[in-house]
């Protein structure tokens, strides 16, 4: 095979075909090409990146939220001992990078290529935004290079699927140039997007951040480029050399990252505030359950409480749940309270809080008549309810139970 098919082949298995060669420029055309957008090159001996700064007053208000109750909350972090997944406890609000890319495609590997590296964090009085931006593919040395070099003071990411995306795909490019630029630095990592669908994706339609955006932030994007199209409008930038090209894909990053300090503040004034009104009785209830899977039970069993005293459409979740949890604490007289009072109700939690009754009162009580009694009824329940659903498991589970109750009474 001759050096030519074998460079050709090479060519196709880096998948670089899609992407134009970069086209000779000077410096001082590509310095007036991008001054109308922001944008300035900043060099690493024969590459460049784009680089853009943008900054907001903290009172700048997106959605429900200004950027200044970032230092409110992150107070709060530190003023409280919850040993929470996004708490800022130890921090300040400056050490905060929220973080988000444009890509030209979803897939991992390095046939994927982030070509703009976006974040905003606090610095005094304004947000800062600022964007690096890959002109071509073979200017990522100056691209990673510029970048890792500003965000070496800075500690923790604040991302929306970040954790398996965006900063998966940084550490994929960097191995590609990791001999011309810094090491990549040993971030802490708040991901938002764990933290929205535990609160919201039996509400919304997805977890998607436009559609969490829109419903529960209330940014309206005005005149806005969708992310789906930022992979097309950089290959004809690649194409045209015209940043008026791919602006619309550096207006969609901006807001992106800029929407990311507002979702933080809005999830963490839910956790440190559950039991306060701007928290929905959804909310509270989801939260009560992460504290649970946190190990944290009291603070579990408190909002947990909250919501089994209202007259939500969780309350019965949170008695069964709370029950559950007190039982665990070998608090048994006050499991059996909350379990009773699901028990006259018709309802999977019902049923799942009378085999409750029925292991107590057999096991804890060693009332065998009454875990009986408990064992029917949640038989009697079941088999309606698996006629409507079509559920045969349970039902022979509780079967076992209650033929094994039957020769235990015929014994005494």
């Amino acid at each position: 095979m001759s050096l030519k098919n074998k460079l050709a082949r090479m060519k196709g298995h880096m998948q670089l075909e899609e992407m134009p060669s970069v086209k000779e420029t000077n410096d001082k055309q590509v310095d007036t090409d991008w001054s109308n957008f922001k944008g300035k090159p900043l060099f690493l001996h024969d590459q460049h990146t784009i680089f853009r700064e943008m900054e907001y007053p903290l009172d700048y208000r997106l959605g429900k939220h200004s950027f200044r109750e970032l230092k409110e909350v992150v107070k709060q972090w530190n003023d409280d001992d919850t040993n929470h997944p996004l708490s800022a406890n130890g921090l300040n609000e400056e050490q905060l990078i929220f973080f988000d890319t444009e890509t030209t495609g979803l897939g991992g590997g390095t046939g994927n290529t982030i070509f703009l590296l976006g974040y905003c964090h606090l610095a005094g009085d304004v947000v800062k935004v600022k964007q690096f931006f890959l002109p071509g593919p073979a200017d990522e040395a100056a691209f990673y290079f510029h970048f890792l070099q500003d965000v070496s003071d800075l500690s923790n990411l604040v991302t929306y699927n970040g954790k398996a995306f965006d900063w998966p795909q940084v550490r994929t490019r960097h191995t590609l140039v990791r001999d011309k630029v810094p090491l990549l630095p040993k971030f802490g990592h708040f991901d938002l997007l764990h933290a929205a669908r535990r609160l919201w994706k039996d509400t919304l339609p997805s977890c998607r951040l436009s559609i969490v955006e829109k419903e529960i932030l209330e940014i309206e994007r005005v005149d806005d480029t969708p992310g789906s199209l930022a992979p097309l409008l950089y290959f004809d930038f690649l194409k045209e050399k015209n940043p008026e090209v791919i602006s619309g894909v550096l207006k969609h990053n901006e807001v992106d990252v800029l929407s990311l300090i507002i979702l933080y503040i809005n999830l963490s004034k839910k956790i440190l505030n559950a039991s306060s009104n701007s928290t929905t009785m959804k909310e509270t209830f989801e939260i009560a359950r992460w504290y649970e899977n946190l190990k944290q039970l009291n603070k579990a069993c408190k909002l947990y409480e909250q919501v089994a005293m209202s007259d939500s459409r969780y309350r019965d979740a949170a008695r069964l749940s709370l029950g559950l949890l007190l039982k665990k604490d070998k608090r048994i007289d006050d499991a059996v309270n909350y379990f009773q009072m699901l028990s006259t109700k018709e309802s999977g939690s019902s049923i799942k809080a009378c085999i409750e009754l029925a292991k107590i009162h057999e096991h804890q009580f060693k009332d065998i008549e009454k875990a009986f009694y408990y064992s029917e009824l949640a038989y009697e329940r079941q088999k309606r309810m698996a006629r409507l659903l079509k559920e045969k498991k349970v039902l022979s589970d509780i079967k076992v139970r209650i033929e094994r109750l039957e020769k235990k009474i015929d014994r005494t």
